[in-house]
């Protein structure tokens, strides 16, 4: 059994898969517990395990995880299942490799675009010889409501949340409709630009932050809530 381990900007994600390549569990924390995890490797058989960041290394963790398994810390060394073409690799998160190396477990040997909706909203793109090119970020949609909070004398914090109408009829509700709207039409640009220049496209949204917008475009889309996590599993096993 791999257990797999995704830091990320807000929240820490860890997951077990089995041998077929399985999601079978999976939690969202603010700060892993390494009390949490040890009680988990006791009732279960778990031979390998990765950790993926964008933030520090949490230096207990990874000396359990080195103890009690066949242990990686991912990098941009180990052997992907994609090729990666991007002029500035040094800057290039661990987390859009993972996402795109994801994307291939579901649509292998097609072109592939990826968004994340999460902190940031994450665009990759891979081609269908499993090319990493690259893709876009913007700001995320609590990123947003905070920026013209933080950013204005005025305007109020808003909480995120699916709306059905484009013309606020209060300044609450024109924010929301900026907001949410905005993000929905600017990924179904993103979208559509992609579409007008590679052939067969499969679309795939995933992040925290999906559900708010998948059914707004669901005509389009292949939602996966964990593919980050997946994409790591199979970097994994394709490492050890």
């Amino acid at each position: 059994m791999n257990f797999v381990v995704d830091i990320g900007n807000t929240l820490q994600k860890f997951a077990l898969f089995d041998s077929a390549g399985n999601l079978i569990f999976v939690k969202a924390v603010d700060e892993i517990s390494i009390d949490e995890i040890a009680l988990l490797f006791e009732k279960q058989k778990i031979t390998n395990s990765i950790i993926s960041t964008v933030a520090q290394l949490n230096p207990k963790l990874v000396d359990f995880l080195q103890k009690s398994s066949n242990s990686i810390i991912f990098n941009k060394k180990l052997k992907l299942p994609i090729t990666i073409q991007y002029e500035d690799l040094d800057s290039l998160g661990t987390d859009r490799i993972a996402n795109a190396a994801g994307a291939t477990v579901y649509f292998p040997n097609q072109n592939c675009l990826s968004i994340q909706l999460g902190t940031c909203i994450v665009y990759d793109f891979v081609d269908q010889n499993s090319v990493y090119h690259g893709g876009a970020i913007s700001p995320g949609i609590n990123m947003r409501f905070r920026g013209l909070h933080q950013q204005t004398h005025n305007l109020p914090l808003i909480n995120k949340e699916e709306i059905n109408y484009f013309i606020g009829k209060t300044t609450e509700q024109s924010i929301k409709s900026g907001v949410m709207n905005g993000v929905l039409y600017e990924i179904r640009g993103q979208i559509d630009a992609y579409n007008a220049h590679f052939d067969n496209l499969k679309v795939l949204i995933t992040g925290g932050d999906h559900s708010f917008l998948q059914n707004s475009i669901k005509n389009q889309i292949f939602a996966v809530s964990n593919l980050v996590l997946i994409g790591l599993n199979k970097i994994l096993t394709m490492n050890v």
